[in-house]
């Protein structure tokens, strides 16, 4: 049995906590499978196996707590991306590619998405997903575009359930993920009154293209008028 200085009983507890985290994250990166063994943390964190369940409960609570320090840097990568959107639909498709090419890739996110149950029903993984995503979904509801008849925090969890579906999906291509979203989520979550919630933000992004089309055409316009005034 391994046994070291972190085994006291005065050890601080978040201190023994974090340095089984992290070494759960290093065997999660040495495991493409995301088969990891509580004795393995447990050796490379040096304190006993008995120390590492005290601490962390069981294998399900080492998957939640690495996949969700894991997590933040892609919270941040779709966050980023989704800023470079002007159109809600638009934002949250592209977080849908993001998440479905790049999660799986990820040994214990692949290991959170595969364990549902545990998963969905995490408050932590919820938060998490209401901080990326809700934002967005208040902006929506503002324009008109996204339903306001349900609470956020269900449409929150609904989009991770399509997340989860799209990063098992055997095919994750760009399309194939287009697709899904086109079909089943804008029809799930566009407004319910009048007019759907893409349509009308399809409308917006015409304008918007419309509106610099014309500015172009005036700039242009500008440009052979002072050369022929030249």
């Amino acid at each position: 049995m391994t046994v070291s200085i972190f085994d006291t009983a005065d050890e601080d507890d978040d201190f023994v906590r974090s340095r089984l985290i992290t070494a759960a994250e290093h065997e999660f990166a040495e495991n493409e499978a995301g088969t990891v063994q509580m004795e393995a943390i447990a050796k490379r964190a040096g304190v006993s196996r008995a120390t590492a369940f005290r601490r962390l409960g069981s294998i399900s609570e080492v998957v939640v707590q690495v996949a969700m320090r894991r997590a933040r840097r892609h919270i941040a990568a779709v966050q980023e991306l989704m800023a470079t959107e002007s159109e809600v639909f638009a934002k949250i498709e592209a977080a849908l590619i993001y998440t479905a090419r790049e999660l799986p890739t990820d040994a214990s996110i692949a290991a959170l998405i595969a364990q549902h149950s545990t998963s969905a029903n995490d408050a932590r993984v919820h938060q998490a997903a209401v901080g990326a995503m809700g934002d967005v979904i208040r902006e929506g509801r503002r324009r008109g575009e996204i339903r306001d008849d349900i609470e956020i925090d269900d449409i929150v969890d609904f989009l991770v359930e399509q997340t989860y579906l799209a990063a098992e999906a055997v095919d994750r291509s760009e399309d194939a993920v287009k697709r899904r979203f086109r079909r089943f989520v804008v029809p799930a979550i566009e407004a319910r009154h009048g007019v759907g919630g893409d349509v009308l933000a399809q409308a917006r992004e015409l304008q918007a293209a419309a509106a610099a089309a014309t500015a172009a055409a005036q700039r242009l316009t500008e440009q052979l008028e002072k050369g022929h005034q030249s």
